[in-house]
């Protein structure tokens, strides 16, 4: 039992920085834990509403959204280098509702404050911009239509 308690601890204060994913915390038990012990923690983190993916997905693509703008591809492969289930990603409310063109717009105003009219060159720097942010080509060629 001191073992659950201390892989228990030792979750727990993991967790205290910040949301986690469940294969996030699993990583982390590992190195200290047996793969038994690490599957009854996690189970109990769950139970106790500590874990739960399908939220942590929800909270990250609104943080995403909100302070550090990014593309669905991008979000979407952040997520799953953080471990969450596809299928959680591809069905939450948060990521079906992401406007790609309105946010690409609002980036773009608060990025480029070029009153000029642009050039080929600053089109093609845009959507490199764009592009390396995760959007999708459909999106940034509608944005970018409206510039020229």
């Amino acid at each position: 039992m001191e073992g659950y308690s201390k892989g228990f601890n030792t979750a727990l204060r993991f967790l205290s920085r910040r949301l986690k994913t469940e294969a996030e915390v699993r990583d982390k038990l590992r190195s200290s834990c047996s793969e038994e012990l690490t599957e009854r923690i996690l189970e109990k983190l769950k139970e106790l509403g500590y874990i739960d993916d399908d939220y942590f997905v929800s909270c990250y693509i609104r943080d995403r959204m909100k302070f550090n703008p990014m593309g669905r591809y991008r979000i979407k492969k952040e997520l799953y280098q953080k471990g969450v289930n596809k299928d959680l990603v591809d069905n939450n409310t948060e990521f079906v509702n992401i406007d790609e063109v309105s946010v690409i717009t609002g980036l773009l105003n608060r990025k480029f404050k070029k009153p000029d009219p642009m050039d080929e060159s600053d089109l093609r720097k845009i959507e490199g911009y764009l592009k390396r942010r995760g959007f999708e080509l459909e999106s940034i060629n509608k944005v970018l239509k409206r510039l020229t």
